[in-house]
């Protein structure tokens, strides 16, 4: 105890001792933390000395402790028997946080309000079965019984720290005589003033966005010769923030029980070259592996004043985005990956739009709400929405939601209009996941129109001049029509993955492609026909079938342009051209059937031998084919509007 002290206490105004006292509790506070810490890992690493380790000098220094040879402590520990470590520098550690726990009682013990006897008891009899680590030994039960966190099996020294801490921040909120923004301060320099200022702006201009969720209590305080600022950020325990800044260095301390969090908080530093030391995992119970929170600390170095509060700024407006967070996470994760979900939050943060207004809107039920309502039937809880309309969409849609049940809360909107929009946006994405299909279908169809054109021609040049450099350009470019139709079926099948029926648009755009496929291969088989000699019947029959199949295409462009025009809410007009092109695409096909039959009739009486024989039944064959596989195409999009119309 200092002279002044000692003075201050025979004057009787004890009362001035107490910010200093409280202080001195809060920093001994680190330093246990920091002992708790290295006796684990300490253990953890005696244990497995072959997995990779850390020194713990960041949480060393955080800790404000200044013995450098500690950092050798975790490296150099080893078990020598069963429940037994040899760990350097024990007999320091133990006296160390036998000191700490008196600096922390005391200003307790001083005070007239609590239980100040009960407290006096249990350190007494926590502290008389603290090991004294003479000759470096530790047993396994004293490291447990230190550590160990559960309330339900019975008293311990961590326990009794995390009480006297709670207690000394309530001291700490009765003792702060001046506020700064609605931080609690006391014993602040002016220049600690505008630190504490800048934090607070940074803080106060997202805080809104936690809307009725409490947390972001803020005290600082100076602690010799570091400021150091506290904040509560959510109702977790062990959810926490201290930030000291000594000159122009920062050190930010933070603790959480969700590494994902963690690792979130750390990446909203990007672009100010922040330094993060090795996380460490802490447990609250006696075995080191499970049941642990993490703890991570981070350095700043500021190169003046000015961009110290400005990152001081920017540190005070990230915390909001914390509160919540890995339940919002969890919410997303029903409908996107978890990379997707954390992606999301993070461009939420960044737009400082943040995510609690849609979790207090409902959070995941205004999504299931809206499928219900644009699907027509009840989706299952954790059915992912990026199979339903597409990852880009999902996370577009995503996004948007947060953004508007942010805006909708701070204007007071009524819950009821949010819903509305929230399917009113959802029924545009399915919309335009439908439109983007049939579009590819259309032009699809238009390919196969193309190729049914190259046929029809190659068999009137046959049957006029019988230009065989037409014939073969007409086929290599039919066989690049077919190339390009091929990637669009890979695009719809992919694309199709979106729906809430993918197999729906998946077998109409094969089905779609056998005709393109069928056609092509005809186109292919004329260039085989033989050169010279007049048109002959059989050209002829040919040529008539092959005009079916491209009067099936034009109709089939029609069916597929009327569709989409009903899926955009086209009326009564796009039905009736949607049904009577479905109707002369059955009729043609029927015709085909007939013309075929002509065909194998002039086959068989016309075709000089075997070989003139096989090569215009393949084509006429593949022709006829082609309009069978039309028919087919047309019965799946009457029965895909029909479903539409019926929902």
């Amino acid at each position: 105890m200092t002279q002044k002290t000692m003075i201050i206490e025979q004057l009787g105004e004890e009362e001035l001792l107490r910010p200093s006292l409280v202080n001195t509790a809060l920093a001994a506070n680190d330093r246990i933390k920091y002992y708790f810490t290295l006796l684990q890992a300490a253990r953890a690493h005696a244990e497995n000395p072959a997995a990779e380790c850390s020194n713990l000098r960041g949480e060393r220094e955080a800790a404000g402790e200044n013995n450098a040879l500690l950092d050798r402590v975790v490296e150099g520990s080893e078990l020598i028997s069963t429940g037994i470590y040899k760990i350097p520098h024990a007999e320091e550690i133990m006296s160390s946080l036998r000191t700490c726990l008196e600096e922390m009682a005391d200003p307790i013990l001083r005070n007239d309000h609590g239980h100040p006897e009960e407290l006096l008891q249990r350190l007494e009899t926590l502290t008389a079965g603290l090991p004294s680590g003479e000759y470096g030994t530790v047993p396994l039960e004293a490291i447990q019984a230190i550590t160990a966190g559960k309330r339900t099996e019975g008293d311990s020294i961590h326990i009794l720290v995390m009480d006297m801490h709670r207690a000394l921040n309530a001291m700490q909120v009765k003792l702060s005589r001046e506020t700064i923004n609605g931080a609690r301060t006391y014993l602040l320099t002016a220049e600690d003033r505008e630190m504490v200022e800048a934090f607070m702006e940074g803080l106060n201009r997202t805080a809104p966005l936690k809307f009725d969720h409490p947390g972001l209590g803020t005290t600082a305080t100076r602690s010799g010769k570091r400021l150091v600022i506290q904040n509560d950020i959510g109702m977790t325990d062990a959810h926490v923030l201290v930030v000291t800044i000594e000159g122009a260095t920062v050190s930010i301390t933070y603790t959480d029980i969700h590494m994902p969090r963690l690792q979130f908080f750390q990446g909203l530093f990007e672009g100010w070259h922040v330094r993060w030391h090795d996380t460490v995992s802490k447990t609250a119970d006696s075995r080191f592996e499970q049941e642990v929170y993490h703890l991570s600390v981070g350095t700043y170095q500021a190169q003046d004043a000015d961009e110290l509060k400005r990152f001081l700024d920017h540190l005070g407006s990230r915390i909001v985005f914390m509160i919540d967070w890995n339940r919002a996470r969890k919410r997303l994760r029903n409908f996107v990956r978890n990379s997707d979900a954390i992606g999301i939050l993070s461009w939420a943060a960044h737009n400082n739009i943040g995510h609690r207004a849609w979790l207090q809107l409902g959070g995941e039920s205004l999504i299931y709400g809206a499928l219900e309502s644009v699907t027509g039937a009840a989706v299952r809880p954790g059915e992912p929405l990026h199979q339903i309309i597409g990852r880009e969409n999902a996370v577009n849609y995503l996004k948007w939601v947060l953004d508007t049940t942010k805006n909708s809360l701070v204007a007071n909107h009524s819950l009821l209009l949010v819903r509305d929009e929230i399917k009113a946006e959802l029924q545009r994405y399915f919309r335009s996941v439908n439109e983007e299909l049939l579009s590819l279908i259309e032009e699809h169809t238009y390919l196969a129109f193309d190729v049914a054109t190259a046929v029809r021609d190659s068999l009137l040049s046959i049957q006029r001049s019988c230009d065989k450099a037409c014939i073969e350009r007409s086929a290599r470019r039919a066989k690049q029509w077919e190339t390009r139709a091929d990637d669009i079926v890979n695009t719809v099948r992919s694309l199709s993955m979106r729906m809430e029926a993918p197999d729906i648009f998946s077998h109409l755009i094969s089905v779609t492609d056998d005709v393109c496929d069928y056609l092509e291969e005809a186109c292919f088989y004329i260039t085989l026909i033989p050169n010279g000699g007049p048109a002959t019947p059989i050209h002829k029959n040919l040529t008539n079938l092959a005009e079916i199949a491209l009067r099936g295409s034009q109709e089939f462009i029609k069916v597929i342009i009327a569709a989409q025009y009903i899926y955009r809410g086209g009326g009564r007009m796009e039905m009736k051209t949607f049904l009577e092109s479905v109707d002369r695409i059955i009729s043609l096909e029927q015709v085909a059937d007939e013309e075929l039959r002509e065909c194998h009739k002039t086959i068989l009486r016309e075709s000089a031998d075997h070989r003139d024989l096989w090569l215009y039944s393949e084509i006429a064959q593949n022709i006829e084919n082609s309009t069978n596989a039309q028919r087919k195409s047309s019965h799946l999009m009457r029965d895909i509007i029909m479903e539409k119309i019926i929902r």
